[in-house]
């Protein structure tokens, strides 16, 4: 296909909301040129719809494969679940700007935080550029699977002026404003906006360097962002502060407001020990959307599960003095002269004791689920708990995990379960509420962990099929339309004469969401966890097919999408 086609015989869903119609749709050159009933075909290939829907390509706003496009520019699963456009470069984490003193730390702390192997930075990731545009003219050589609208990451942006000092200290007003410089150069180049970090750590513990920003740095790079009338800012939040965050992203929402900057954090999950969580940022969010702030909090649909990687995770970042040395030391021997170290044992026993929140459920056992074990004698454990594990054998929580990894060579297989989002009712609330974001799904994260992969489609079989939360027109509308108008994507999600030929086609009842599995498919034969393909019978990028029918075509139509050309 050529960028000229006809899609006929479907229902167009139009990702404004409105109520699905017949119609027939013309794309020329890329572009929708005519959305009516029964049209003729003009020459160009045709595309059968006949018993699905036609709706505009989903946006995912908040994806990590910055890095996954230059070993797999198809960036597969993505076009297998209907998403056409993702925003990338979150989290503080951008690969750019970049210089040969700074590639490394850009490179550690990427494959650190979002837990991608970290061998493939330097074996897959040709490094041939320097800032942002030289990043976007590397992608766009090559081709992709789907657009990306890459932010620019504030740590990079620190690295880059700062060097090592960027870990440490506050920035002087000649270092601010060569920040504000670099971010207003990209902006120019078509960048999407800032991502930034109060959460995130290395894998040594250390703060990753946007913390350490002050008030005048960040103003500044919200300055050079909002003189252009464009743009998104990005924000973990400090979720385990569990007071201050609030007051601190009420005050960012309000300068990003200011400055007409939509301001969007991820982490938000519904937490079934305590529901008051949820309760206070949607009155937060709603409160400054009432005033004109815009701030959105985006949830994923999915059940919030980590398999714990032995090797590089962040799962006991706030266990810094006992658990998260483990993951840190390198190799069997190292790890189990720790996990035996008497002295090491008491500082995780009282950490384990004194820090009450952390990514890994150490004070819920039960949310802890051993899926591999190593010999014969350890069988018994497959598929248990550690609360199973506690109960039989005794002791402290911290000192049986540890006999438990020592018998099992340093690294059994732990998935943490149902960590947050278990509750399926209070996340459809969540999800239904005009406040929140349907979003956040960290696809191409955490490969070693989960697939981040398939929201779309399971918000689509559970919400909308299933359960009936949502209707179609109003679940497409959310995947689609409302991202597009948020964040600025103007001639996508919709599906209208002159707006881009992003789009999916799909029967409902024939979608499926399936449990991902483990696959060896990463160049030096490295493993992932990956989502097949959801049932959709196409997507199109560019108006060219890049999925029929859960297959690959090869086709790479996608670029980096510039925000000057929105």
């Amino acid at each position: 296909m050529d960028g000229n086609l006809l899609i006929r015989g479907g229902a167009v869903v139009d990702g404004t909301g409105a109520p699905q119609r017949r119609a027939d749709v013309r794309i020329r050159a890329g572009r929708i040129a005519e959305v009516a009933g029964s049209l003729r075909p003009d020459g160009e290939e045709v595309f059968d719809a006949g018993g699905a829907v036609v709706v505009p390509g989903f946006i995912d706003t908040h994806a990590h494969v910055d890095a996954q496009v230059f070993w797999d520019p198809s960036l597969d699963p993505e076009p297998l679940h209907g998403v056409t456009t993702l925003l990338t470069g979150n989290c503080s984490l951008s690969l750019y700007p970049v210089s040969d003193s700074t590639r490394t730390d850009i490179s550690d702390l990427f494959a650190y935080i979002e837990d991608v192997p970290r061998h493939l930075f330097d074996d897959s990731v040709p490094w041939d550029w320097s800032d942002y545009a030289g990043y976007a003219e590397a992608v766009n050589r090559v081709g992709t699977g789907a657009n990306l609208a890459p932010l620019v990451g504030h740590s990079m942006i620190r690295l880059a002026v700062m060097g090592a000092d960027a870990w440490c200290r506050t920035a002087r007003p000649d270092e601010i404003g060569a920040m504000a410089s670099i971010l207003a150069t990209a902006m120019a180049d078509g960048a999407w906006g800032l991502s930034t970090s109060h959460l995130d750590v290395d894998s040594q513990g250390r703060p990753v360097p946007s913390r350490q920003a002050d008030d005048a740095e960040v103003d500044a790079l919200l300055d050079a962002i909002g003189g252009f009338g464009r743009g998104v800012v990005e924000i973990v939040p400090a979720l385990l502060d569990r007071e201050g965050q609030f007051d601190r992203m009420e005050a960012l929402a309000r300068r990003c407001g200011a400055r007409r900057l939509p301001l969007t954090w991820t982490g938000f999950a519904v937490s079934d020990r305590d529901p008051q969580f949820v309760v206070r940022w949607l009155d937060l969010a709603r409160r400054l959307q009432s005033e004109g702030v815009p701030f959105y909090p985006q949830l994923s649909p999915r059940t919030v599960d980590f398999r714990l990687n032995w090797d590089s995770s962040m799962m006991f970042m706030s266990l810094p003095r006992g658990w998260h040395r483990v993951v840190a030391a390198r190799g069997e021997e190292a790890k189990a002269a720790l996990l035996a170290d008497p002295e090491w044992r008491e500082a995780a026993r009282q950490e384990w004791d004194t820090v009450e929140r952390a990514l890994f459920p150490h004070r819920r056992p039960e949310k802890v689920r051993f899926v591999e074990v190593v010999g014969a004698d350890q069988e018994r454990w497959r598929g248990r708990t550690l609360a199973d594990l506690v109960a039989e054998t005794g002791g402290h929580p911290s000192d049986v995990l540890a006999d438990f990894v020592l018998a099992n060579a340093c690294r059994p297989g732990l998935v943490a379960q149902g960590v947050a989002n278990a509750d399926v009712e209070a996340v459809a609330a969540v999800l239904a509420d005009p406040t929140v974001l349907i979003s956040s799904s960290d696809a191409g994260a955490h490969m070693q962990m989960l697939c981040a992969s398939g929201d779309s489609t399971l918000l689509l079989t559970r919400h909308v099929r299933e359960r009936q939360d949502l209707t179609l027109e109003a679940a497409v509308h959310a995947l689609t339309g409302r991202q597009a108008d948020l964040f600025g994507f103007v001639g996508r999600g919709r599906i209208t004469e002159g707006a881009a030929a992003d789009l999916a086609v799909f029967a409902l009842d024939e979608l499926h969401y399936d449990q991902d599995g483990f696959v060896e498919d990463l160049p030096g034969k490295g493993m992932r966890l990956r989502r097949g393909e959801g049932g959709y019978r196409a997507t199109f990028v560019a108006g060219r097919a890049v999925q029929v029918e859960g297959k690959p075509t090869g086709a790479l139509p996608g670029r980096v999408i510039s925000s000057a050309e929105a």
